[in-house]
């Protein structure tokens, strides 16, 4: 996510968005914590809604609607997504990353595409060279995706 300090709240929100995503959790339990501590000082509805959209698509479906469009706006998912392209570049992953990026344009949360084809980009450079083109479809899939989104299809 983020370099900044995060609370023990927003720990405990990651660590239940991991649980919702492992199948350990139901993902009401995060979004009723989402919204318990939503009037606390230090919340940051951009940064807890980032966690929910990374880690558990399912809690941010169903916090989504309590994030503002000014949180929405600060949502730093794309730079989040691109940082873990050189470590999560499977199949499962960049389809994830796929449905991440369309649900959150869908709903208001801007999503800097160059931001995520930089970091795909990076991915493939540094998989060139060793990794053979089925290791690299996957990317090379999110990157097709990404450049049909930029122009519109």
């Amino acid at each position: 996510m983020s370099d900044s300090i995060r609370s023990e709240q927003e720990e405990y929100f990651e660590q239940l968005c991991l649980a919702v995503d492992g199948g350990e959790t139901h993902e009401q339990e995060a979004i009723e914590f989402f919204e318990e501590h939503s009037h606390d000082a230090d919340f940051d509805a951009a940064q807890w809604l980032d966690i929910a959209l990374y880690h558990a698509p399912d809690v941010a479906r169903g916090i989504i609607d309590f994030v503002d469009a000014e949180d929405r706006e600060r949502s730093d998912i794309a730079q989040t997504i691109a940082d873990n392209l050189d470590i999560a570049y499977g199949d499962d992953d960049c389809m994830r990353f796929e449905r991440i990026i369309r649900f959150a344009l869908a709903n208001g949360v801007p999503v800097d595409l160059d931001v995520v084809l930089d970091g795909c980009n990076r991915a493939l450079d540094d998989l060139e060279g060793w990794a053979n083109e089925g290791t690299m479809a996957p990317l090379v899939q999110l990157r097709d995706t990404l450049l049909a989104l930029q122009s519109g299809y």
